[in-house]
């Protein structure tokens, strides 16, 4: 796809509309990621079940993910997306004309709700990543997508507030009606991304994207081994955030409750305000990548929240952590944009799915590790040891990404200049 058609200082009617549905459907995840458990405690379900059924949709999305990306590279990407937000759409259906055990968990674990994906598709998150960057000259990914990311954020916050709300309607829709009622919204919302998604023109992946690599065979295998190792450090390096994402996130809530005997409401506050602030760091990165290169002012925050991580355990009071968690979260979660702006800009357009499943897969796996190496030492009574590991992990992870990726910065403004 040319580049040239896409006006200078403006995002590709393509991207916008890929970046509304992100939007709209993170509203959704956002009222999910508040009322589903609370929903499936009304309606009787074990502690264990609600866990059960989140796990299994996470470890669905984990198999699924390579798969799709991969496909996705040989027969585009609209299908996938497509076929994702109807599937969303009949199992939120689902949720509004039933309550039967068997057809919630169903419906569920396909659809991804409840887990706080930041409005990502789920296992079909690599097909969109890399959908998106067919839009996007490579100089520019930085920055559109730390704004998608911030759009993702926004959502969710907004979404969060939404479904704080349930408790105002107890007179209208009493019991459990008023959860059902989120579903109803989440229907609409997958409705009308739908009807977007079909309005966005769907560009088959070519193996050959300029005439300078119409080579020899050997050749191309040079180009695509070159891909493979980029892909597969960034996977390695990538594993040390994902563990220490792991180890702190999953378990905030309930080791604030256990420290500082933190209510629902309080944590329920935190998460939202959370939100709101990432998204304001997701746009703040935007510009920085622009001004400083898209690796540089990664590793800048990522330093930084690494700090302040080390000085959560230490802090006396919920208020003074909740600053911090708060600042740190946003500064995190703001620079996920430019992460993949990065994984998608290692390898040629027919490989993007490809890179951009190895790049979930390194995160996730090792995230869902991390609470059970937390839970274990927070048995022990260590309440602060996961998060000096954390800490650690995230210094790790700035240090060898800027030391292997500095380069990709030159060559990214240099692919855009030529292209």
């Amino acid at each position: 796809m040319s580049f040239k058609s896409t006006v200078s200082g403006q995002i590709h009617s393509g991207a916008r509309r890929l970046m509304l549905v992100n939007a709209l459907r993170s509203v959704g995840q956002g009222m999910m990621v508040v009322d589903l458990a609370l929903y499936l405690d009304a309606l009787g379900w074990s502690t264990a079940a609600i866990g059960g059924v989140l796990a299994t949709s996470g470890l669905l999305a984990i198999g699924l993910a390579p798969c799709i990306g991969i496909y996705s590279d040989r027969i585009g990407r609209k299908p996938f997306i497509l076929f994702y937000e109807l599937l969303i759409a009949a199992c939120a259906l689902t949720g509004v004309l039933t309550t039967n055990f068997i057809w919630l968990f169903i419906a569920i674990s396909l659809s991804g709700f409840g887990k706080a994906d930041a409005g990502s598709p789920s296992p079909c998150a690599p097909a969109e990543q890399a959908w998106l960057s067919t839009f996007i000259p490579a100089a520019e990914r930085g920055k559109v997508y730390s704004l998608n990311n911030a759009l993702s954020f926004f959502g969710m916050a907004t979404g969060a507030v939404l479904g704080g709300t349930t408790a105002f309607w107890g007179n209208t829709l009493p019991g459990e009606l008023s959860f059902r009622s989120i579903f109803f919204f989440v229907f609409v919302l997958s409705l009308i991304t739908s009807s977007i998604i079909v309005t966005v023109k769907s560009v088959k992946p070519v193996k050959v994207v300029s005439e300078k690599e119409e080579m020899a065979e050997c050749q191309d295998k040079n180009i695509h081994s070159e891909e493979n190792k980029a892909v597969f450090k960034l996977a390695a390096i990538n594993i040390l955030n994902g563990l220490a994402v792991g180890l702190t996130g999953p378990m905030m809530s309930y080791w604030l409750s256990e420290k500082f005997g933190a209510s629902s409401t309080q944590i329920g506050g935190t998460l939202a305000v959370t939100f709101f602030a990432t998204g304001i760091t997701s746009v703040i990165q935007a510009r920085l990548s622009q001004k400083h290169g898209n690796i540089r002012s990664i590793v800048l925050v990522r330093f930084l929240a690494s700090t302040l991580l080390i000085l959560i355990p230490l802090l006396p009071n919920f208020g003074l952590v909740s600053l911090a968690y708060v600042i740190r979260t946003a500064l995190n979660r703001g620079t996920q944009g430019a992460q993949q702006a990065l994984s998608v800009s290692l390898t040629r357009d027919n490989r993007r799915g490809f890179a951009s499943s190895v790049n979930v897969l390194s995160m996730r796996i090792p995230s869902s590790i991390g609470p059970y190496i937390s839970g274990y030492l927070f048995g022990l009574g260590s309440l602060s040891l996961p998060f000096y590991i954390a800490a650690g992990l995230q210094y790790s992870f700035a240090y060898f990404y800027g030391k292997i990726f500095s380069s990709y910065d030159v060559r990214m403004r240099t692919h855009a200049s030529s292209g």
